[in-house]
C-alpha cells in the first residue's frame, strides 16, 4: 500500500474516525473487536500536521471461561502489534520530506 498521510493508514487498517479536526486538537480513531477496543489519538499543531500519536487499548467484554480469556489475549497482543506497525509507519512519515509517500503493510 502507498500512503502519503497517517489517516490513510488508519483507515487501511480498520480503524474509524471518532473526532477529527482540521487544524490545532486532538483525533481520535477507534477499531473494535470482540473482546478489545483499540483508540488511537494523533495530535496535530496549528498547520494540521500530525505531530505525536498515541494507542489506548480497553476491553469491550469479560471473558467468561479460559478459552474465551485465551482468544482475549490473542486479540490485545494483536492489536498491540498492528499499534507499532502503524505507529512505525507515522514516524517514517514524520521523517520524510517531498514527495512524501512510504510503502506500507
Amino acid at each position: 500500500m502507498k500512503a502519503r498521510r497517517f489517516d490513510e493508514i488508519l483507515r487501511a487498517r480498520g480503524y474509524k474516525v471518532v473526532s477529527q479536526t482540521k487544524y490545532d486538537g486532538m483525533n481520535m480513531y477507534i477499531k473494535k473487536h470482540k473482546y478489545n477496543s483499540s483508540y488511537c489519538y494523533v495530535e496535530k499543531d496549528t498547520h494540521g500536521k500530525a505531530q505525536s500519536m498515541n494507542f489506548n487499548i480497553t476491553n469491550n467484554n469479560l471473558p467468561q471461561n479460559m478459552d474465551e480469556f485465551k482468544e482475549a489475549e490473542f486479540d490485545r497482543s494483536y492489536l498491540a502489534k498492528e499499534a507499532e506497525k502503524i505507529h512505525e509507519a507515522f514516524e517514517q512519515l514524520k521523517v520524510l520530506k517531498s514527495p512524501k509517500h512510504i510503502y506500507c503493510f
